[in-house]
């Protein structure tokens, strides 16, 4: 299994900066092998959405998907576990896989999608199995529900019954991270194929993936 094209997907899931539109070339480049067609045409419609975007409206749709009345939420851990305590065990793990592959997390936390895609390679096969089929894919799978459109326009009605102000309604729909989530899901299914489709959102199942085995223990999970 390649791995090496994981990474490439990490710049374009952090704040744009001037270099996106060289991340999005690679990124596309890396995965346009043959091997994943239906991963790598939703990657090229993403980069060619997003490399259309000046600047200020790259950043503008980030912002709006990620953080202000975000869409869907970056930390992978969160995604999956919520605010149980699983979670925080969960990061426990990762921060320890971070620090042995040497790889610094920067202003995110260890369970941001872009730390944990730069954070693959340098995983031992088995825990790397369990990492995609236990979080990364059923998490992935959540966050693109949350895109679709029966949902958004539910949850816009709901923020406006509340009285709140909807921050530019437009950038909900058509929205180019839903096709770069579409083709990380895409490759990531490709990769770890047979992924019960039951398995996504929150975990109800008595798992921690890249946890600490004596404080689980403690736990009792």
């Amino acid at each position: 299994m390649d791995v090496a094209p994981y990474p490439r997907f990490a710049p374009l899931l952090r704040y744009p900066d001037a270099t996106l539109d060289a991340a999005l070339d690679a990124a596309v480049a890396a995965i346009d092998d043959g091997a994943s067609g239906d991963a790598a045409l939703a990657l090229r419609r993403a980069a060619a959405a997003l490399g259309a975007l000046a600047p200020a409206a790259r950043e503008e749709l980030f912002l709006k998907t990620f953080e202000l009345q975000a869409i869907c939420s970056l930390e992978i851990g969160y995604t999956r576990f919520g605010e149980d305590y699983k979670r925080g065990m969960f990061l426990a793990g990762l921060k320890d896989e971070h620090r042995r592959a040497g790889h610094d997390c920067g202003d995110e936390l260890a369970d941001h999608l872009a730390n944990v895609l730069e954070l693959l390679p340098s995983l031992d096969a088995e825990v790397r199995d369990e990492l995609a089929e236990q979080v990364l894919i059923p998490a992935l799978r959540a966050m693109l529900d949350d895109f679709d459109e029966p949902r958004l326009r539910a949850r816009l009605d709901a923020l406006a019954a509340r009285g709140e102000l909807v921050l530019q309604e437009a950038l909900h729909f058509g929205n180019p991270y839903r096709e770069l989530l579409r083709a990380l899901a895409l490759r990531l299914e490709a990769d770890w194929p047979g992924v019960p489709q039951r398995r996504s959102g929150r975990a109800s199942e008595n798992f921690i993936p890249i946890h600490d085995r004596a404080a689980a223990a403690e736990l009792g999970a």
